[in-house]
């Protein structure tokens, strides 16, 4: 039975890099069926949105088009980040807080009081596997993952047809917002937020997880027994997480 008209979430599911809105394709059904509007959605230079050239987008770019969708919903959104986007839906809360309800990291780079940027976090992480070894830096200013290594770096709970699935989808990332701040005040503070931890995170490892969460307080923390892509290694425990979140009253005024 689908829920009444007032029960009813939005989600705005981001994806992280090297990726596009397809990663949330196994999640959407499950959140739609539970009575939720799902919107999954491609920053600039990724899957269909094209705003914005891959080789010139930034932080800022992330954040501007994010904000624009956000202005056109009539009703605040939980906004559920993986990995890199962390970054962006923490700038986009603080700068239009009336439209989020909540923000949901799912491993993802939740930035500190000062906003320091994510590459940081990825240089102090003992445990993380991406590096120069495991990636490959192109003459365009791109990264592409290094595909000997891809598997294990970022894949690593996902059965064998995930993997091949959404290795084939992977697309060039622009790495220009891992090293560009945030900026954040009391309006940011005041949204609720929760952590979804990836506990065989070879990406951003679960060492630095915990270290991350530790910067602003958390309405609940969760966890899933996966690699880095925890919505495509485990969607029914990651939708399961969601629908909690979505329901959850602890935090809002």
């Amino acid at each position: 039975m689908r829920k009444e008209i007032e029960d009813m979430a939005l989600f705005v599911l981001i994806h992280g890099g090297w990726s596009a809105s397809w990663v949330w394709e196994k999640n959407v059904r499950g959140l739609e069926a539970a009575g939720h509007q799902v919107i999954c959605y491609d920053m600039p230079g990724h899957g269909g949105n094209r705003s914005v050239p891959l080789e010139r987008v930034n932080l800022a770019d992330h954040v501007a088009g994010l904000k624009a969708l956000l202005a056109t919903l009539r009703e605040p959104a939980i906004l559920v980040a993986h990995s890199m986007t962390g970054m962006v839906i923490s700038q986009a809360a603080e700068d239009m807080p009336e439209k989020v309800s909540k923000l949901v990291y799912l491993a993802a780079f939740m930035p500190d009081a000062e906003g320091a940027p994510m590459m940081k976090y990825i240089l102090e992480d003992p445990w993380t596997q991406v590096s120069p070894a495991t990636t490959v830096a192109l003459e365009n200013g791109l990264t592409d993952f290094n595909r000997a290594y891809l598997r294990n770096v970022g894949f690593n709970t996902c059965d064998d047809a995930t993997f091949a699935w959404a290795s084939s989808r992977l697309q060039l990332e622009n790495g220009a917002l891992w090293s560009e701040p945030v900026h954040l005040t009391e309006r940011y503070e005041a949204i609720p937020k929760y952590y979804i931890h990836t506990l065989k995170d070879n990406c951003c490892s679960y060492y630095m997880q915990r270290l991350l969460v530790r910067f602003h307080p958390c309405v609940a923390e969760y966890y899933l027994d996966t690699d880095h892509f925890g919505m495509l290694a485990d969607p029914e425990g990651a939708n399961r997480i969601l629908l909690a979140i979505a329901e959850d009253r602890r935090g809002l005024s």
